[in-house]
C-alpha cells in the first residue's frame, strides 16, 4: 500500500520554504561586507590618528631653561 502525499500550502515571498538558517545566510553575507568595510575605516582613522600625534609631539619639544 502506498500514500501519496500532498502540497497543502505552498509560500510565496523571498525564499519562504527553506530552512531557518539557510534564509539568513545572504543577511550573513552582508553583515560580513560590512563588517569588511568598517574594519578598514577604523583602521585607517587610526592611522590617521597616530600621524596626527607623531606630528603634534615633535612640535611640543620640552623648553630649556637656557632659552628664556
Amino acid at each position: 500500500m502506498k500514500i501519496k502525499g500532498k502540497i497543502l500550502r505552498v509560500k510565496s515571498g523571498y525564499n519562504p520554504n527553506s530552512s531557518s538558517v539557510g534564509s539568513v545566510i545572504p543577511l550573513f553575507i552582508y553583515l560580513f561586507g560590512v563588517a569588511g568595510l568598517l574594519t578598514v575605516f577604523i583602521t585607517n582613522l587610526f592611522q590617521k590618528t597616530d600621524r596626527v600625534i607623531k606630528e603634534n609631539k615633535e612640535d611640543l619639544e620640552p623648553v630649556s631653561e637656557n632659552s628664556k
